[in-house]
């Protein structure tokens, strides 16, 4: 009967995958049953997906203090926080081909294990070159994760299907936006910093330990065809598409903007406001609620809307916003608490229906390297967030205005790149 039953199953998703949007590599769910492939697993890749951001943000509330503690400058400190999508956006490509050719599993295995083991590591940095250092080998294991992840969804699912697990995964960015510097934050006054470090270690470890037993592989048709002699033919075969440039740039752009606010929301907050960590880190979630708002909204309706539709929605607040904060600017107002955290609301409403709307696009661009697809869709989100962020901190004084004044440049690209998409037929 159970046969029967599977072989009824596998007809019926054969015929359906088109409709449904479960990839035709997966018809058989890879021994998965229905409630582990729809939900269990893809909420831990999530998770995983996420453990890059929770890297940063989990020590946002202690960034004033560690500067203290090391002797050093806050730009050191906000280096330390960015090498990290820098370093994991460029190692990120490796690992994106490693996994189109040799697959999935020992792609996010290993890298998971890194990841675990140099978080614990950082908790013993003696000094700001040593914490650098780990944070450094920390973010090779980070870069892996935060791709292989989105990979192997990509092989699960496609289409709307995955537009809306794409939504779901942006929606887990404003959850751990709102847990990690909350969490940080009691860690930090709890048993120090370092509390963040094992904190994360274990996390990591936990999911590894889960993985190297029930992760199946699904890159299953992967081969030698696509070796590593034919990754900067494949690299130039992306970076030459028009069309997928645009949608790669669009996509990272949004968290680029958010990125600027937050690795320097801290210092405002804590230092020139004189909120407590704690405080700061409550206040920051409103924003993120907002985000969380917008996420689902986008969820529930992008199969309904379609994706262009979406992206308009999103082109319309970034509009709203990018009006808000060259006023602000311009008439030298909005820069209260309040001020600061309405119009990031505003921002966070947008974020997953250009996030995730550009990103599946961009996907869909190279449906035979989607590892790779998704590794450089990575390395134009990373490493346009780090660089930024970087350079608007050599600006930093403490103020709000340079943050506004970044963000307000950056949504004026992502306006300008992102009207003639909006004006794609639906």
């Amino acid at each position: 009967m159970l046969e029967k039953f599977d072989a009824v199953q596998s007809s019926h998703m054969k015929k359906s995958s088109f409709n449904n949007g479960i990839s035709q590599s997966s018809v058989q769910n890879f021994g998965l049953t229905p409630l582990q492939y729809t939900t269990f697993l893809p909420a831990l890749l999530m998770i995983t997906g996420v453990l890059m951001v929770a890297s940063i943000d989990i020590y946002l509330p202690a960034a004033p203090f560690m500067k203290c503690y090391f002797e050093t400058s806050e730009w050191m400190i906000q280096f330390s926080m960015m090498q990290t999508p820098i370093v994991g956006a460029l190692v990120g490509m490796l690992y994106g081909h490693w996994s189109d050719t040799n697959g999935r599993r020992p792609a996010l295995l290993s890298s998971l294990g890194i990841f675990a083991a140099f978080s614990f590591l950082c908790c013993f940095a003696w000094n700001i070159e040593s914490f650098l250092a780990l944070r450094f080998l920390q973010a090779i294991g980070a870069g892996g994760i935060s791709i292989i992840s989105i990979s192997i969804l990509a092989d699960m699912f496609s289409g709307a299907l995955y537009a809306r697990y794409m939504a779901t995964y942006s929606m887990s960015f404003p959850i751990m936006f709102a847990i990690a510097p909350v969490l940080g934050a009691h860690l930090l006054g709890w048993f120090g910093w370092q509390a963040n470090f094992w904190f994360l270690g274990l996390i990591a470890a936990a999911l590894w330990l889960y993985f190297i037993k029930r992760l199946p592989e699904t890159h299953q048709d992967h081969s030698d065809t696509m070796g590593w002699g034919h990754l900067f033919k494949n690299l130039k075969a992306l970076t030459t598409n028009s069309h997928f440039m645009r949608l790669s740039v669009c996509h990272g752009l949004p968290v680029a903007i958010s990125a600027v606010y937050s690795v320097n929301s801290s210092f405002v907050f804590i230092d020139h406001f004189n909120f407590s960590p704690t405080a700061y880190a409550y206040i920051q979630l409103i924003p993120v609620f907002l985000n969380l708002v917008g996420s689902f909204a986008y969820r529930q309706y992008v199969v309904k809307w379609g994706i262009i539709k979406s992206i308009r929605y999103g082109l319309y607040l970034n509009v709203v916003f990018l009006i808000l904060v060259t006023s602000g600017v311009a008439l030298n107002f909005l820069q209260s608490p309040f001020s600061i955290v309405v119009i990031m609301c505003i921002l966070n409403l947008s974020l997953s229906a250009v996030l995730s709307s550009c990103g599946t696009k961009a996907v869909e661009c190279a449906p035979e390297q989607k590892g790779l697809a998704v590794a450089f869709l990575g390395l134009l989100r990373n490493g346009v967030v780090a660089g930024l962020v970087l350079v608007v901190g050599a600006f930093f004084d403490g103020t709000i205005i340079p943050v506004y004044i970044g963000m307000a440049i950056l949504t004026a690209i992502l306006v300008i790149l992102i009207f003639p998409i909006s004006k794609e037929r639906i």
